[in-house]
């Protein structure tokens, strides 16, 4: 009863702690001029700060793909980060709003980069 009538200040208006029973609609409407402002109880809800880190990665993330469509080299970024993470094409589709000639066509330029960056080492190695 306790932490009921104290903690919710917005019950005591309805609860009837004398009586230990709930007000009657007419007893509200009768006990209306009593009321003050302590009886009342406002507050701003509790900030999530997990939410708040959630929404800025998530605009960090929308960002970058609107920039995508105007760099090449990010494209291909976004499209080897979605690759590691086993993407299918869909979802790349999707997410990049995009057609699949676009994907493969940065696949493609992908893949020519690391050949030549894996000649080169091997060039490298056989100098050595």
């Amino acid at each position: 009863m306790k932490s009921h009538y104290n903690e919710n200040v917005d019950r005591k208006w309805r609860y009837d702690a004398e009586n230990h029973r709930w007000r009657t609609l007419q007893e509200l409407i009768d006990r209306r001029e009593e009321t003050g402002l302590e009886d009342q109880k406002n507050r701003k809800a509790d900030v999530d700060e997990s939410l708040i880190t959630q929404a800025r990665e998530a605009e960090r993330r929308l960002k970058r793909l609107k920039m995508a469509k105007y760099s090449t080299e990010l494209f291909d970024e976004i499209i080897a980060e979605m690759m590691r993470e086993n993407r299918v094409m869909m979802e790349m589709m999707a997410e990049l709003d995009c057609d699949e000639d676009a994907i493969y066509a940065s696949q493609t330029r992908i893949a020519k980069k690391q050949q030549t960056a894996n000649m080169i080492e091997a060039r490298l190695k056989a100098k050595e």
